[in-house]
């Protein structure tokens, strides 16, 4: 853990004198992101205590356009956790902290993409192993937070047999983007049914594919209202069926589907909002609705224009198959209170409130009180990488971003 929280803060010293070479052809863009988290459950849950939640990712992209292959890139991400969970103490299922995995080095993203046309009109078709979460409900305003709930909804997190495709077991998949103009932008993509390899749940990489996995399909369309307010909505579906949870005779497709707003409020400048809702069928999983929403304010504090301020909810409402077989609470509701001080380009901290109501992995468990602190210390090539955001930023973004003067992530 030392060692690592060390490469972190070397990384992150010398992030400045890596940043001269900004003007260096991009062919090789390189990340670094060191997260410590330190939390204490204070009252409730299922004990309480301290844990502490270390996540290490290496990324990488190589794009070939300045070696005469135009639109061609490929990215890897691998990625090393440690620490004890948190979710273990408190019970939740919405997982407060999001990188509460177990202890693991693992290739995360391994995939290649060709790209044809231009920031504003263009068509990509990426393969390999990738992160579902980075393409598809994925709210810029809500990253600021520690809670999973609040990166993508609980309702597809919590499908099919092993997850989807996201953090912290990735899987195989083929996903085409397009984009026919900076209002609109379409995604669909398949991926393998079951990340990973549930004998082998500590493997670096499991690519394997079978055909009694199936396959989740997934489809999203993005409108941007402005350069900073879009909607997005989206579906998913598994082609197998999975058991009933109340009856495991039976079996029933996990689909569902979701829609998001999100922006800065009318008038008021320094806060912006988002608000998500979600849905699945309660007959293949336990949660069948899932309401996000939240709001984030920045340059409040005199001096300080770059730190943020941020109130959110997350509230997942498990179906009644679920609550008649296993006794489980109607709804899990999380509400979290967190800071962001933006220390220099590459170093944050972030102190965080969360109070979970009716943690609902298990009966009978009581409100949770958690509190913690995040340290994040980044590093990037030929670009420093803001510690302040949470994309990997030696991947473009595959739809319209805002100017500069318009809200653009601080990269200084």
């Amino acid at each position: 853990m030392k060692r690592r929280l060390l490469l972190g803060i070397t990384l992150a010293a010398a992030a400045p004198s890596i940043a001269n070479a900004q003007e260096v052809p991009a062919v090789l863009s390189l990340s670094a992101r060191d997260t410590l988290d330190l939390w204490a459950n204070v009252s409730g849950g299922k004990r309480t205590g301290f844990t502490e939640l270390n996540k290490l990712q290496l990324g990488g992209t190589l794009a070939t356009d300045r070696l005469g292959l135009n639109g061609f890139s490929v990215h890897v991400q691998l990625f090393r956790t440690d620490g004890s969970s948190l979710s273990e103490k408190v019970g939740d299922i919405q997982t407060v902290d999001s990188i509460d995995a177990r202890p693991v080095t693992r290739l995360f993203e391994s995939w290649v993409e060709q790209k044809v046309g231009d920031d504003n009109r263009s068509f990509a078709v990426r393969v390999g192993l990738m992160d579902l979460n980075a393409d598809y409900d994925s709210i810029q305003t809500s990253s600021l937070f520690v809670n999973s709930s609040q990166g993508i909804g609980a309702d597809v997190a919590r499908s099919g047999l092993n997850g989807p495709s996201i953090y912290p077991v990735s899987s195989l998949g083929v996903r085409i983007s397009w984009l026919p103009n900076k209002r609109w932008t379409f995604r669909i993509a398949a991926f393998d049914g079951v990340p990973g390899d549930l004998d082998h749940p500590r493997a670096f990489v499991s690519a394997k594919l079978s055909s009694r996995d199936g396959a989740l399909l997934i489809g999203q369309t993005d409108y941007h209202l402005s350069e900073k307010a879009k909607i997005e909505a989206g579906a998913w579906r598994y082609s197998t069926f999975l058991a009933a949870v109340s009856r495991k005779a039976l079996t029933y497709p996990d689909q569902g589907a979701y829609i998001s707003v999100e922006g800065p409020l009318p008038h008021l400048d320094k806060l912006s909002a988002w608000m998500r809702l979600g849905v699945a069928d309660s007959r293949a999983q336990s949660v069948t609705t899932y309401l996000g929403a939240g709001l984030v304010a920045q340059d409040i504090v005199p001096g300080r224009p770059n730190d943020r301020l941020g109130l959110a909810v997350a509230r997942a409402m498990i179906g009644e198959p679920a609550r008649r077989a296993a006794r489980l609470p109607s709804a899990e509701t999380d509400f979290e209170l967190s800071y962001q001080l933006k220390i220099q380009g590459t170093f944050a901290v972030q102190p965080d409130l969360q109070y979970v109501v009716h943690p609902a992995s298990e009966p009978h468990i009581g409100n949770a009180l958690v509190f913690g602190i995040r340290f994040v210390l980044t590093a990037g090539y030929p670009k420093k990488a803001p510690a302040t955001e949470a994309t990997d930023p030696t991947v473009p973004p595959d739809g319209p971003q805002p100017t500069d003067d318009t809200g653009a992530a601080d990269n200084s």
